[in-house]
């Protein structure tokens, strides 16, 4: 389980992003036979913690939208009313608030609301909610390139997969494959130790780097969406201070086969950096990670739990801010 400070500061950094969640304004969608404005569950009077709050919404967020009494809702090229695009942005904000919870709280949530579709697909066979639902939490939450995945939360829809009377085989076969790669790392848990070799020949373990935070930044040469990261690293204020200081290390390891790429690509590197490759094809191989996408982000604490899982760079950026203070 995550440590208080850290659900604090996950908090902060929800509350930041959810004014970048966009195509769910609550606007009436033209040409719609239901008013389609997008309600937000309302706090009971007794809640007046923020954190608390959070987690009232997280696990009440779908509550108006799967309603009995909504109007509009048997138009099935709708999504309960809405469009595939509005229901879309709302999605998006959703993601926010499961990242300001705990994981356990995230996780009941979501289990929530996939077995609420589940059933009123069931009582609706001709209907196409779930399909549709499923279809936007894989895109949100699941797609390697989304700005709003996380593996954690895709973990609900997977297990509803392998089991649904909904899922065609085939499904039941790729969630049974993929589930055991998803419970990888998962947040709160310990990361998996691996080895890796250094430039200069020395071959260390991840569980070797003393620091505060540690990050595990999985790149390959070449890759320019790895640089982007990289620079937009390099540019954070007072980062080689950080590692001076041992209070943020970060280990950037090439998971793959082709050395001499990377050797070529290696005086690129910021020199305070672990810089390394797997030489013995673990992390990909055994597999210890699920790396589905380069560059792909880890956060550890001190003691090497894990913080954040293949974080996108918003999020990590917002992570870093509320950890080790402004950047104005």
């Amino acid at each position: 389980m995550l440590r208080i400070k850290h659900i604090a500061i996950l908090a902060v950094i929800a509350a930041t992003l959810l004014a970048g969640c966009k195509g769910g304004s609550g606007k009436k969608q033209a040409g719609n036979p239901a008013d389609n404005r997008f309600t937000m569950p309302e706090l009971p009077a007794m809640i007046s913690d923020q954190q608390q709050a959070m987690e009232y919404i997280a696990a009440h967020f779908w509550d108006k939208f799967l309603s009995e009494d909504r109007p509009g809702v048997q138009d099935t090229s709708l999504v309960r009313g809405f469009t595939m695009e509005a229901f879309t942005g709302q999605f998006c904000q959703y993601a926010m608030y499961l990242r300001a919870v705990p994981p356990e709280k995230a996780l009941d949530a979501t289990r929530s609301f996939l077995d609420r579709v589940e059933k009123m697909q069931m009582e609706n066979p001709e209907g196409t909610l779930w399909e549709k639902v499923t279809s936007v939490y894989s895109k949100i939450l699941q797609d390697p390139n989304s700005p709003w995945r996380n593996e954690e939360y895709c973990i609900p829809l997977i297990e509803k997969r392998a089991t649904s009377s909904l899922a065609t085989e085939e499904d039941k076969a790729r969630a049974e494959r993929d589930l055991p790669r998803y419970c990888l790392n998962r947040l709160g848990e310990k990361a998996a130790d691996f080895a890796f070799t250094l430039r200069n020949g020395r071959v260390m373990n991840l569980y070797d780097i003393d620091s505060e935070y540690t990050m595990i930044f999985f790149s390959n040469p070449g890759c320019n969406n790895c640089r982007e990261v990289m620079e937009m690293l390099q540019g954070f204020p007072g980062i080689d201070q950080l590692i001076a200081d041992k209070r943020l290390a970060v280990a950037n390891v090439y998971p793959d086969e082709d050395l001499g790429e990377w050797i070529k690509y290696a005086p690129i590197y910021p020199t305070n950096w672990y810089n390394g490759y797997d030489h013995l094809l673990a992390v990909n191989g055994t597999p210890l990670y699920n790396i589905r996408a380069i560059p792909s982000v880890y956060m550890l604490d001190k003691d090497k739990t894990v913080l954040l899982k293949d974080a996108p760079s918003d999020l990590l950026m917002e992570f870093m801010k509320a950890v080790f203070g402004p950047t104005d």
